[in-house]
């Protein structure tokens, strides 16, 4: 393959793995691989009293207990970090390049901060989380597809 069409095949992967990771992410309900998605404990033992459980914890269980977005976004991710490797590789740029890896770290670190899964020290009304959101969404999609060098023809 040439560089230019190496550059075109990680760019759009990229794309691609952009939204698949941020759809998985929505779904999970946020970024979920530090496994800091349970703030209580109810501990491993043979007997636990369902009075000092939560009320929604005894009313519905909503799954078997293996969330298969969480992995999803993982791999995504991981592919979309990978296919800005390879796109700032094939632009032979250090500066561009390093800034189009870092692009994704940047907006999921965002995402991260304003989705409730990931963490539980601290809580973000989704009113306010709605525009860190949008302004990750904005910041990939903007150096993505205004500011990023290109593979040129020739």
């Amino acid at each position: 393959m040439t560089r230019h069409q190496v550059f075109r095949t990680a760019h759009i992967a990229g794309h691609v793995f952009w939204w698949v990771f941020i759809v998985a992410v929505m779904l999970a309900g946020g970024i979920t691989w530090f496994s800091a998605d349970q703030p209580n404990d109810f501990g491993w033992t043979a007997y636990t009293p369902l009075t000092d459980l939560p009320r929604r914890y005894m009313d519905y269980l909503p799954s078997d207990g293996f969330d298969h977005m969480a992995p999803l976004s993982l791999i995504a991710f991981c592919l979309l970090a990978l296919a800005a490797l390879v796109e700032a590789v094939a632009v032979r740029r250090p500066l561009a390049g390093i800034i189009t890896v870092t692009v994704p770290f940047v907006a999921a670190a965002l995402i991260w901060c304003a989705l409730p899964h990931g963490h539980w020290s601290f809580y973000i009304k989704p009113i306010v989380a709605l525009p860190i959101i949008l302004a990750a969404v904005a910041i990939r999609e903007l150096w993505e597809r205004k500011f990023a060098p290109a593979v040129s023809d020739t």
